[in-house]
């Protein structure tokens, strides 16, 4: 048995990563890590895999991708036998090789896959919170960074289409485009903790880390060892006040604006009569949902820091 399971996602940042994978995997050997390589063949593959290795006691997993595969990595892992019984003994590493790996930069790992793969060598670790989210139609699952609903959810869905950008670019033009072909606030019923609040919700974020989509600081004072889950609410937003928003929310300076609601919870529940697309760590949950409960679990996943 390996020291570290690497699952490593082809397909991230529309495939570009396996031009990279060699040099990651020399870089590793130099450091005389003992790892194993395993590629994934499609969705739900990497929880698989992890939850294989963490019920084999495998030290550390990585998950070589972007956010969805980090989110897929950490689903195996808690998901596991071992990770029934409170923190699993598996760590999670990361190497950010995706078009956003906004979970990565939550950590601080900010300067590509050389540094994570540094990190990795160092061993380091510290112990985050998860989110838990069940939905009416859509099988529960946990995740690691952010939920979004609403406009956020349907801008996932056009970046999924895009394939000849990179990286943050992915998402800006899929912002624009959705622009065009989505933009409803359908009201929803929100019970934060022991609030209730009813709004029309252009966009409504659950957030365990400070950044989505690339480059977009959503919820900028979230912290991912707190044991709280911040929230941004875009409620009754006209379509001419996006463009001017757009820059304010990749600085995170938007959380004054008097159309947007920021809270902080342990809980929420999101309901709507009207259909919510969902995503949550950049993957999509379903298009067609009307009631979401979200829980944070502190303290819950060791990661590689």
């Amino acid at each position: 048995m390996p020291d570290m399971l690497i699952i490593f996602n082809p397909f991230s940042n529309r495939g570009d990563s396996k031009h990279t994978i060699d040099s990651v995997l020399q870089n590793l050997s130099k450091s005389k890590l003992d790892f194993e390589v395993k590629l994934t063949k499609g969705r739900r593959h990497a929880i698989e895999l992890a939850r294989e290795a963490a019920d084999a006691g495998v030290p550390v997993v990585v998950a070589a991708g972007g956010d969805g595969t980090v989110n897929e990595v950490a689903n195996g892992i808690l998901l596991s036998a071992k990770g029934q019984e409170g923190v699993p003994p598996t760590t999670m590493g990361v190497l950010p090789m995706g078009s956003g790996n906004d979970f990565a930069w939550g950590l601080g790992i900010r300067n590509g896959v050389e540094e994570a793969v540094d990190r990795l060598k160092r061993g380091h670790a510290k112990v985050i919170d998860v989110a838990w989210a069940e939905f009416d139609n859509a099988p529960p699952r946990f995740f690691v960074n952010m939920l979004g609903c609403g406009f956020d959810a349907r801008v996932n869905i056009e970046a999924h289409k895009i394939q000849r950008l990179r990286g943050f670019a992915i998402y800006l033009a899929a912002v624009l485009k959705t622009l065009w072909v989505y933009f409803e606030k359908p009201p929803v019923r929100l019970r934060i903790d022991e609030k209730t609040l009813e709004t029309p919700a252009f966009i409504t974020f659950v957030a365990n880390g400070p950044r989505l989509g690339g480059g977009f600081l959503a919820t900028p004072q979230a912290r991912q060892d707190d044991g709280l889950l911040d929230l941004c609410i875009a409620t009754d937003i006209h379509r001419r006040e996006v463009g001017p928003l757009i820059p304010k929310l990749m600085k995170g300076k938007h959380i004054d604006h008097p159309k947007i609601i920021m809270d902080r919870t342990r809980s929420v529940t999101i309901e709507s009569d009207h259909p919510l697309p969902c995503q949550a760590d950049g993957e999509t949950i379903g298009e067609n949902l009307h009631l979401i409960r979200i829980v944070t679990i502190p303290q819950r996943l060791r990661v590689i820091v």
